[in-house]
């Protein structure tokens, strides 16, 4: 076997092996629409008895991390054919997968598992989830008088993109969606209707996709950057109670609908989502916003990382006042009479941390890292704290 970029002529090979693998059938429309995004991709597989026993892609994408953009490779379609499966050739890809995203600068992977255990294995952790909500038009919230107004219809992709620019920018691993993701990822799988929320000096603040169908409100996607807009868009969503009977959407983790109505038993469920990798140790933490800080802070981070073998070794953490990171590794001689600002640690707990999901403090109790506790704490007032969520999927 080898691995190997993939090029177009393996197009045919590739759809062939994820229909089988994720039990789809593409129409011809479909699969031309697909072409173009292989074409951009970049996909990695192995050959064995002269076909494309497995493959993975790497999709480019951009991700919000604590207000800036950071070079994210999206892992995606992995599949292999059963007769070449329980070899270790996904293991492979992945590791190749990494060193390609190392090359081209993708400091940050994400992917979505059919197993969180798998890929824990490979360094790739849980860092967002959703919560997936169900209403009667009973539970719904209160309506209520806002001064701005609701539009149904087609809105242009500028007024769209306004609001949803000002929200993902509020999370941290939300996607940068440039015009062809808003197209086919968007506008093809949220809902074929949509209504946008504007405030009374006529400045969007709101929107949702949405279907109705079979006396049942499906939200794909709702967003809303104040209490105004909110109250706004439910009300618009509690005005189709004579046609509807239950609602359902998502929402981020930090949301508070329920704690917001009037009886709260509603049905709600936390929904484990996307996984992330950092990639590049020195990369990321070059670009990370780390807090601003009374006086400056020092701290080493040993990092175990089996699959990507240049992060792995001790690295000096410097944050400046203004949050400004510098970083690099050092010898093991170099480090010996700083042990008390030692925190040993692998790559998947870092990257929980970094983007958000879980404290340095919470990662000590269960064991996930070890130090002593003023470099902990040092490591607690480094990063900002902001939640995660992902609208999308990939």
């Amino acid at each position: 076997m080898e691995i190997r970029k993939l090029t177009m002529e393996d197009y045919e090979a590739c759809m062939a092996l994820s229909e089988y693998a994720f039990q789809f059938k593409l129409t011809e429309e479909q699969i031309e629409m697909r072409r173009e995004e292989f074409a951009k991709q970049n996909v990695l597989g192995v050959y064995a008895d002269g076909q494309v026993g497995a493959k993975l892609q790497i999709v480019p994408f951009q991700t919000h991390i604590h207000g800036r953009s950071f070079e994210m490779g999206g892992i995606a379609a992995v599949a292999t054919w059963p007769e070449y499966r329980r070899k270790g050739w996904v293991a492979k890809l992945l590791q190749s997968a990494l060193e390609e995203m190392n090359r081209n600068k993708q400091s940050i992977s994400f992917l979505h598992p059919f197993s969180f255990s798998f890929y824990r294995k490979y360094g790739w952790e849980t860092y967002v989830e959703y919560k997936r909500y169900k209403l009667s038009t009973s539970q719904l919230p209160a309506k209520k008088i806002t001064r701005g107004t609701v539009k149904r219809g087609n809105p242009e992709l500028a007024v769209l993109k306004q609001v949803y620019n000002a929200y993902a920018a509020r999370y941290n691993g939300t996607l940068d969606r440039d015009d062809a993701w808003w197209t086919r990822s968007v506008f093809l799988k949220k809902g074929s209707q949509r209504a946008v929320y504007y405030d009374e000096a006529e400045v969007p603040q709101g929107y949702v996709f949405y279907e109705v169908k079979e006396r049942k409100f499906t939200i794909g996607e709702m967003i809303h950057l104040n209490e105004e807009a909110r109250e706004g868009l439910w009300t618009f969503i509690a005005n189709h109670d004579s046609m509807i009977e239950e609602v359902t959407l998502q929402a981020p983790a930090d949301d508070m609908l329920a704690f917001q109505l009037d009886n709260p038993r509603i049905q709600q469920e936390v929904v484990p989502y996307f996984m992330a990798r950092i990639v590049s140790v020195e990369q990321f933490i070059s670009q990370y916003p780390f807090a601003s800080q009374e006086s400056p802070i020092q701290i080493l981070l040993e990092v175990e990382d089996q699959y990507a073998p240049w992060n792995e070794g001790v690295w000096e953490l410097n944050v400046a006042m203004n949050g400004t990171a510098s970083i690099w590794k050092k010898a093991e001689s170099e480090h010996e009479g700083q042990r008390g600002q030692l925190i040993r640690l692998h790559i998947q707990s870092l990257t929980t941390m970094l983007m958000g999901y879980r404290r340095p403090v919470e990662m000590e109790q269960i064991g996930r890292i070890e130090g002593t506790s003023a470099a902990i704490q040092a490591l607690e007032k480094a990063i900002p704290v902001r939640g995660t969520y992902l609208l999308d999927f990939f």
